[in-house]
């Protein structure tokens, strides 16, 4: 229910901006979750991982501008994954494919992991570098095709990993 008010209230805002945190690992406690196996088998690639629902109408929005991030950065090896939070698969599906959006999707039904990695409010994104490191977040819908968000997006992406 919280999430669906942190939804609401996101519609009404202009476009959200990815912001710089502390390069960290994600928490121990992601171990052994469906999102740290995803992570294995992209080991070394830089990812970009949003929280979303398909009731949430500035996330449904946004969805088409992720799959097109992910094809536009397809050479720097970027990967887009996506994370339904508190979904019904029904519904999640439809959506799916009534918007041709083929972008991976792990089910976060209970919102186990959304808790465990402190989403509060939906859409919710989080940038890793080729470490998996957090770099970026942003609360709210990303304007993928902005200027500003690509130059922030390269400042991380393109950097080789340490």
């Amino acid at each position: 229910m919280l999430l669906l008010l942190a939804c609401a209230l996101t519609q009404a805002a202009a476009a959200a901006e990815l912001r710089a945190v502390p390069a960290r690992p994600l928490p121990a406690a992601a171990a052994g979750t469906s999102l740290a196996a995803q992570l294995a088998a992209l080991a070394g690639r830089p990812v970009i991982i949003n929280f979303w629902a398909s009731w949430c109408e500035p996330c449904r929005d946004e969805m088409p501008a992720l799959q097109q991030l992910g094809a536009r950065w397809r050479e720097q090896r970027l990967a887009v994954l996506t994370v339904a939070v508190a979904d019904q698969r029904a519904r999640l599906d439809a959506f799916l494919t009534a918007h041709a959006i083929d972008l991976p999707v792990i089910d976060d039904r209970e919102q186990q992991l959304s808790r465990t990695l402190g989403i509060r409010l939906l859409p919710t994104t989080l940038v890793l570098d080729h470490q998996h490191r957090t770099r970026l977040r942003a609360e709210g819908a990303i304007d993928w095709h902005s200027a500003a968000v690509s130059r922030r997006l390269r400042s991380v992406l393109e950097r080789p990993p340490r």
